[in-house]
């Protein structure tokens, strides 16, 4: 097929009246390709010639009318697909009803408005395009999966246990995780007096269950934050993408059984089918407890291993609502005995002289992100980690060591790149880059993307912390300052001191208000979380600060047309406006506010900005002035408004915002300064 955005549609315009033809063809003509017939047959030949993109049909001509012609064309393949517009004089829902069944895409009545007749011909062409595009595409796709499976039939049992560590191995953090369910599993079904082949059959599947997971993504599956729900769902697909790719397998008989199986609950409150009972097959039932054992007696990114009571609770607990409770029991009556011991000491001994290995955990988990992972984890422009590896190295190290976690924002960026180009704001990035590597001993860093980066302390005192804080930034604002281009560039921090026991989402979050806080107070500078940090979401308490220290900041940058120090400076202007001839204002403050608890993406966060920008810049006056505050925040002077005023403007701007956002993911929420503090 043509390329459709490239080259012109080809359309037959079919009419016995040659003044009808005349008209549409000249209306049409620059657009499209044009051929004309002058009846039924003729058009049949046209077709035949050369396939067009769409048929412009009269429905009422001598011989062979338009229905004839269109029921010819839907009898045979090579044309049943051609669009076709039935063109009528008559106002005829039944002419019009016939038509549609008979497969027409649309009825168009003379006399033509040339406006009307070239959309709905350039959609339906369009549609038309998309459609077999999209048909090839899928076609491709499931020829591709066919493939994919034909390989994966062809597997003998001598890989499987080559595929179980390379499922491992898209998580550092369930490295002989499929073994050690398998050993599990194996020693149950021995201890139940399973016959052997079955036990060996068992044994292979369970190496297998989390076989899915090929389908996850790796930044989900190593994800050291708290999932979304649609991570959430995209982790428990596994198990139906592990079921599809061993479906009809012969080679482990039940493969396919345990990897769709192993989280249903005895319940039926599972997924992903909700089995319930022993309904649920005895190999599923058995590697979901020990799936679930090995989980919980392992480290993972987000957590340390739980205790051997914590574990045992749990096992107890999820008695007939998780799992069989006979099995259970079966499983426990293994533990007491200490059958278990060999395999979990096998993965868990830890060497006499941890403190020395604790003290070099760093150096390794450095070479094991970047040197193991490659360069594609390293970030290009300021050649320190990507935000993945970064933070997935950074969540590791918090469970082994106590520390200050780092939030840095370099101010001023985008005021960089507007005013100077992408090279300058590449400049500022790399000297930030540049400063962190400088200062990184006993710690980790990593940009986040955007302006932001993050960065952690080793075993630090608050103190110290601070020093080292106030050091970089020192070092960064000597650097900048020798280049004119990049001279009004400044770094704000928020920190927070954390131990082995914090979560890194939690770490985060606190970090984040802190950097809030910092923001909210004039930018350029540190502080460290704590209860006041909360305060900071406050946003009538930081506008009515705002309104007594606006003209002694200046380094904000607008993101719109009127940078912080100009809009500071009209501010101060209209004030001196209402006091002398009374024309009343106000002064609003527009907040993104993220509606999860998750932490929210850079990318997530920058589309609100900017489809609230647009927004704002689509419903205020001209005489009204808007600048960016801070990365969640716009600030907006309205002329001759009051309290109900700003209400209608601001309504009318929340429903553009969500119009164009098409999520609400940020939720926009305003406050209005008191003008008489």
């Amino acid at each position: 097929m043509r390329d459709f955005f490239s080259e012109k549609a080809d359309i037959i315009i079919v009419d016995d009246e040659p003044l009808n033809r005349k008209i549409a063809s000249r209306m049409l003509r620059g657009r499209f390709e044009i051929r004309e017939a002058a009846s039924g047959e003729e058009a049949l030949q046209l077709v035949s010639e050369k396939k067009p993109d769409l048929i412009l049909l009269d429905v009422h001509m001598p011989g062979m009318n338009g229905h004839d012609v269109i029921n010819r064309l839907k009898a045979v393949d090579d044309t049943f697909d051609i669009p076709v517009v039935f063109v009528t004089a008559d106002d005829d829902r039944e002419t019009e009803a016939n038509g549609l069944m008979e497969g027409a895409d649309d009825f168009i009545t003379k006399p033509f408005r040339q406006d009307i007749l070239i959309q709905r011909i350039s959609r339906i062409i369009e549609l038309h395009f998309l459609q077999t595009n999209l048909k090839e595409e899928v076609e491709r796709q499931t020829a591709k999966a066919e493939e994919r499976s034909r390989k994966i039939e062809q597997m003998s049992l001598q890989t499987i246990h080559t595929l179980a560590n390379a499922i491992d191995a898209k998580d550092p953090y369930t490295k002989g995780h499929s073994s050690r369910v398998s050993q599990y599993s194996v020693m149950m079904a021995e201890a139940l007096g399973w016959e052997k082949e079955k036990v060996e059959n068992l044994r292979y599947a369970a190496l297998l269950h989390d076989i899915g997971k090929i389908g996850v993504p790796d930044s989900i599956l190593n994800n050291p934050k708290k999932l979304t729900d649609a991570e959430y769902n995209i982790i428990k697909s596994h198990a139906t993408m592990g079921g599809e790719i061993l479906r009809n397998k012969m080679m482990v008989e039940g493969a396919e059984d345990v990897a769709l199986c192993h989280h249903e609950k005895f319940d039926g409150s599972g997924y992903p089918k909700g089995l319930e009972g022993e309904n649920i097959s005895e190999q599923a039932r058995i590697v979901a407890i020990a799936d679930a054992f090995d989980a919980m007696s392992s480290k993972r990114i987000y957590r340390r291993a739980y205790s051997s009571e914590h574990i045992r609770n749990e096992l107890v607990e999820g008695k007939g609502k998780q799992f069989d409770p006979y099995l259970v029991d079966v499983f426990i009556g293994l533990w007491d005995h200490g059958l278990l011991d060999v395999i979990l000491k096998n993965d868990q001994i830890e060497s006499d002289d941890s403190m020395e290995a604790s003290s070099a955990l760093l150096q390794e988990v450095m070479e094991t992100f970047v040197a193991q992972n490659g360069a594609d984890d390293i970030d290009i422009t300021t050649g320190i980690m990507s935000r993945t590896t970064g933070e997935t190295a950074i969540a590791q190290i918090m469970q082994e060591e106590s520390g200050c976690f780092i939030f840095f924002d370099v101010d001023n960026l985008k005021k960089i790149n507007d005013t100077n180009g992408h090279k300058a704001g590449d400049k500022v990035l790399k000297l930030m880059g540049d400063t962190l590597i400088a200062n990184n001993e006993n710690s980790l860093c990593c940009r986040l993307g955007g302006d932001e980066f993050l960065f952690f302390i080793k075993n630090v005192t608050k103190d110290a912390a601070e020093a080292k804080v106030q050091k970089i930034i020192n070092e960064f604002v000597e650097k900048k300052n020798e280049d004119p281009e990049i001279a009004v560039a400044s770094l704000s921090a928020g920190m927070v001191m954390c131990a082995p026991s914090d979560t890194y989402a939690d770490t985060y979050n606190k970090a984040d208000k802190a950097l809030y806080h910092v923001k909210q107070n004039g930018k350029d500078g540190y502080s460290f979380y704590n209860s006041d940090s909360e305060s900071a979401r406050n946003e009538s308490i930081d506008i009515n600060r705002l309104v007594n220290g606006i003209k002694n900041s200046g380094s904000y940058e607008g993101a719109m047309d009127v940078e912080y120090r100009q809009f500071a400076r009209l501010y101060e202007y209209i004030v001196n406006l209402e006091k002398r001839y009374s024309h009343p204002f106000k002064l609003v403050m527009i907040t993104l506010d993220s509606n999860t608890d998750e932490i929210p993406r850079v990318e997530d966060l920058e589309k609100a900005m900017f489809c609230m920008e647009q927004s704002i810049r689509q419903m205020i006056r001209n005489v009204d002035v808007v600048t960016r505050y801070s990365r969640q925040q716009f600030l907006v002077i309205l002329l001759e408004a009051d309290d109900e005023g700003v209400g209608i403007v601001l309504d009318r701007i929340f429903r553009g915002y969500y119009k164009m956002n098409g999520s609400t993911v940020f939720a926009p929420s305003y406050s209005i300064a008191d003008m008489n503090e």
